[in-house]
């Protein structure tokens, strides 16, 4: 008597529990679609860079005569500027802003804090 009580009880958490699972695997495939679409479209603009370098890399060798040791002397000087040679240019942290000495927050073009306009390096990660 008791047995078919519980059963349906039982029947109705586990479709509960069934549809959630359900919507979590929906959720989870949606967001790996999403992330693999992104990776694919960093891919695209790395491959993009890479001929954009490669263009401008020929020109300064046939304009100007640059050779390819000075590019390479170049990379590693700047590579080293954070005293490690692993092809990486570790990011710096936010200096302070010139007027009211409050660390700069993001890449802003004026402080947050007082106004001021600040010049920030062109390549300044």
């Amino acid at each position: 008597m008791y047995g078919g009580m519980f059963s349906g009880a039982r029947t109705t958490s586990n479709v509960a529990a069934t549809r959630s699972a359900t919507a979590a695997s929906h959720r989870a495939t949606q967001e790996a679609n999403k992330a693999r679409s992104e990776v694919e479209n960093l891919e695209l603009d790395v491959e993009k860079l890479l001929m954009i370098t490669e263009a401008m890399w020929t020109i300064l060798k046939e304009q100007l005569g640059y050779e390819d040791e000075e590019l390479m002397r170049r990379i590693e000087e700047i590579d080293m500027r954070d005293g490690v040679l692993d092809g990486k240019v570790k990011n710096t942290p936010n200096p302070p802003c010139p007027e009211c000495g409050r660390t700069l927050i993001g890449k802003r073009p004026k402080c947050l804090y007082c106004g001021v306009e600040v010049k920030r390096e062109i390549f300044e990660r």
